[in-house]
Order: C-alpha cells, then sequence, then structure tokens
C-alpha cells in the first residue's frame, strides 16, 4: 500500500479527516486535487484521498455519497477526552448500530472503533500511520465482503427459479429464461473472482505492508468475523457457478437442436416444394388425359 498522506508532528490535538474512497485519483481542477491521496492494491486498487475536517462536528453532518467515504478521528494520548463524544454517539458497546456492523479491535499501542461510516483511532504519533493503514485496507475489504454477501439472496432466488432448466429446457425459456441466466454467469463470476480477491487481500502477503498495520487489520478483521465470512461463501459460490454454467449449457444445447430442427424443416418443405414443381406437369398431363 502507498502511503502518502502526511502525519502532524505535533500530536496533541485530535485530528480528523473525511477518507474518500475512488477508482481514480482526484483530476486537476477537483476541489480534492491538493489533498494527500493513499493507493490500496488488494483486494483492489483503490484511491483514498483524505480530506481533513473539523474534528469537533460530528461526522453524521458530513455527507457521505452514497457509502464511498469513511469519517476518520484519531485521539492522541494528550487530546481531550471529550474531543470523540460526538462521534461515538448511538455507536453500542457491543452489538450492531441501525443493523449495521461495529467492530472494535485494539493492540498494546492502538485500538480501534470502526462501523461503515465512522472510525475513530487511539494511537501514538509512531504508530498513527500504521493504524491509519490498517483501517482503510480494512474498510475496503468490510465493503467488498458485505457486497458479495448482499448479492447472495439474488443468486439464490435466481437458483429456485431456475430449477427446472436443470432437466428441461422448453423453446419458450429459450426467449424468456436465456439472457436472465446468462446475466446471473456474468454476476455470479464476477462475485468469486471478488471472493478470491479477498481472501488473497486478508492473508496480507503483500512485502511493504509494515508489522504494526499488519496485526491490527489482523485483529479489524477477526472481530468483524471475516475469516469465516469468507470461508462461508466460497462453497455456495463455486455451486452457483456451476449451476449457472449448467444452465447455460442446457439452454445453448437446445437453442442449437431448435435452430438446427427450424433447418431440418425448412429443407424438408424446400425438397417438397421443388418435388411439387417436378412432377405437377405429369400430373396435370396425367389429370387431363383422364
Amino acid at each position: 500500500m502507498q502511503r502518502a498522506l502526511t502525519v502532524p508532528s505535533i500530536d496533541i490535538e485530535a485530528r480528523a479527516w473525511r477518507l474518500h474512497f475512488q477508482t481514480r485519483p482526484p483530476g486537476v481542477g477537483s476541489s480534492l486535487a491538493n489533498a494527500d491521496v493513499l493507493t490500496v492494491r488488494e483486494p483492489r486498487q483503490v484511491h483514498v484521498v483524505a480530506e481533513p475536517v473539523d474534528a469537533s462536528v460530528p461526522p453524521l453532518t458530513t455527507t457521505d455519497s452514497g457509502g464511498s467515504s469513511l469519517a476518520l478521528l484519531w485521539m492522541p494520548p494528550l487530546a481531550n477526552e471529550d474531543a470523540d463524544a460526538a462521534w461515538l454517539e448511538g455507536i453500542p458497546l457491543e452489538g450492531s448500530r441501525n443493523g449495521a456492523r461495529v467492530v472494535r479491535a485494539g493492540l498494546r499501542t492502538a485500538r480501534v472503533v470502526w462501523t461503515d461510516q465512522v472510525a475513530v483511532i487511539y494511537a501514538t504519533h509512531d504508530q498513527f500511520e500504521d493504524a491509519r493503514d490498517a483501517v482503510i485496507r480494512f474498510t475496503v475489504l468490510e465493503r467488498d465482503t458485505c457486497e458479495i454477501e448482499a448479492g447472495m439472496p439474488a443468486v439464490w432466488a435466481s437458483i429456485h427459479r431456475n430449477v427446472r432448466l436443470t432437466h428441461t429446457v422448453r423453446s419458450s425459456d429459450l426467449r424468456r429464461d436465456g439472457n436472465e441466466v446468462g446475466l446471473m454467469t456474468e454476476q455470479v463470476t464476477e462475485m468469486n473472482s471478488r471472493a478470491l480477491h479477498n481472501d488473497a487481500a486478508l492473508e496480507q502477503l503483500d512485502t511493504t505492508l509494515k508489522a504494526g498495520s499488519k496485526r491490527l487489520f489482523a485483529e479489524l478483521a477477526l472481530q468483524a468475523d471475516l475469516y469465516d465470512r469468507l470461508e462461508g461463501l466460497g462453497e455456495p459460490l463455486d455451486f452457483a457457478f456451476e449451476y449457472h454454467e449448467t444452465l447455460n449449457t442446457r439452454i445453448i444445447d437446445a437453442a442449437q437442436w431448435s435452430l438446427n430442427n427450424r433447418l431440418e424443416m425448412s429443407i424438408l418443405l424446400v425438397l417438397t416444394l421443388e418435388f411439387g414443381v417436378t412432377i405437377y406437369p405429369y400430373l396435370a398431363h396425367f389429370i387431363a388425359a383422364n
């Protein structure tokens, strides 16, 4: 993970940023063009733009564009003890908040409270960069995993809806279900690919990662059940992929059979017409003679 975000030299005041997760770095003329940028490479390449914000303003008053950002507060040891009160308001000590996951993780030198909208890091100046690195990488992985999980009900619905196609494909199915099965096959393939990339990111094999960041990331992933959740997605995604591949094969075979059948009927019709044209003079002569 490339690091370019500068860290303040005085670790007394609480500091805050709005982290914007983007597929591209901010272009010239953008309001964030001068902001610091970090780059995450696993499970996918993401450019994280750090926009400084007022640490005293509750994060919920800051606009989040469709879950593409994260409000981050840094609480150094000498910061005002009440500086994080507005940030932690409504976040329970255990469980979730309004159905959203709350993750708490800590090491001897750093502690994190994370939700999908807000993250608070308690760390010294020399530990902050590693902690921020871990939080950012965890956020990308957690959100990717949640998106895969959110897509699974549609996958199961498609499986149940198309069970009959595993043994019987009618001509009407080719028009009605062929496109749907094809689109679902593409979706399942993409979900499978993302899950594999997430598994790789969970292993943290990047040699440029610092030990402190790797340890805190592993603890965040453990507290969020990411290891079990990704393992639990493996077999259903494999089954869904093989299932829709089977349906695609049957639909393609049925379409080819239907095409061949229509072609054979067309050929038979042409031959019949040719035969009729050939015998017509003889038949007409025979009828006239009798």
